[in-house]
């Protein structure tokens, strides 16, 4: 007949490995072999050190049924330390699970079937355990941070500062334009004081050749008459190169005098038999 504390001993260790029925919670409880089917390994400890696990053991099944988590685990922890027994393990996985740290529970699942002795049925149940949670933890792993590449300062190239503009030839032409401008008003208006007189000497001889005492032939009134007419085509030349002249030369001290700008002008005198001109053209 089978001592009272061997019983009890038996009946604890079973009780241990499924957590009773109050603690099958949130996982099917191992399936444990009756205790009249399983050794204990022997785990070297005394039986007043096994006494002591076991009635540790209750206390973390107490402890774990009042949701004290971390006091299961605690004192389990300390029934494993005096008495190595495998199913301290597996309970303090059991607890981790009902507690939510499911990566502590594979720990400990893991290590439970890891260890000498333990019955095929129970190691079954770990490892069914195991499969489930591991895929959760592995499913419910947060992503990495992947290191953003931080943004780099641009090198934005320092331009050099322009160099100073060197106006000089420009300053030159204008200074030579307005020598120009200057010229070409003195010798439009000499060529307008030009067609005056010799506008002045056509008159004369138009006025002699009616005067009886001048010419008081016929041929010599003639000759009065062309050489007037000569003289007045000479006039009206001189008048129409001197206009141009007088106006390219306007021109020309008003833009010498002026800062250049964008738009160019450009002058072309014209003359002819008929008198002159000048073009102006606008470059923008």
């Amino acid at each position: 007949m089978t001592s009272l504390p061997s019983a009890f001993a038996s009946l604890t260790l079973s009780v241990s490995l499924a957590l009773g029925s109050t603690v099958a919670l949130a996982a099917p409880p191992a399936k444990a072999a009756p205790a009249s089917e399983t050794e204990s390994p022997d785990t070297g400890a005394t039986i007043e050190e096994k006494n002591e696990a076991e009635e540790l053991s209750d206390q973390a099944i107490a402890a774990f049924s009042a949701k004290d988590y971390a006091g299961a685990v605690a004192l389990f922890q300390q029934a494993y330390d005096i008495d190595p027994q495998p199913n301290f393990l597996f309970n303090i996985g059991r607890v981790y699970e009902e507690a939510g740290d499911l990566e502590k529970a594979v720990e400990f699942y893991g290590k439970f079937v890891k260890q000498p002795g333990v019955d095929l049925t129970s190691r079954e149940t770990a490892l069914e355990r195991l499969k489930v949670l591991r895929a959760i933890v592995e499913e419910t792993k947060e992503p990495k941070d992947e290191p953003k590449d931080e943004p780099k300062d641009e090198v934005v190239p320092v331009q050099p500062p322009p160099p100073p503009i060197d106006d000089s030839d420009a300053k030159r032409k204008r200074k030579i334009m307005r020598g120009t401008g200057f010229g070409l008003l003195g010798v439009g208006a000499g060529a307008m004081i030009g067609a005056a007189i010799v506008g002045s000497l056509a008159q004369s001889d138009i006025d002699r050749a009616f005067d009886r005492e001048d010419a008081n032939t016929l041929g010599g009134r003639q000759t009065l008459l062309d050489r007037a007419q000569g003289k007045a085509v000479t006039a009206d030349v001189l008048y129409g190169v001197g206009g141009a002249l007088l106006l390219t030369g306007v021109v020309l001290v008003v833009v010498g005098y002026t800062k250049p700008k964008p738009q160019r002008v450009a002058f072309t005198p014209s003359f002819g038999p008929q008198g002159g001109g000048v073009e102006l053209r606008f470059r923008f």
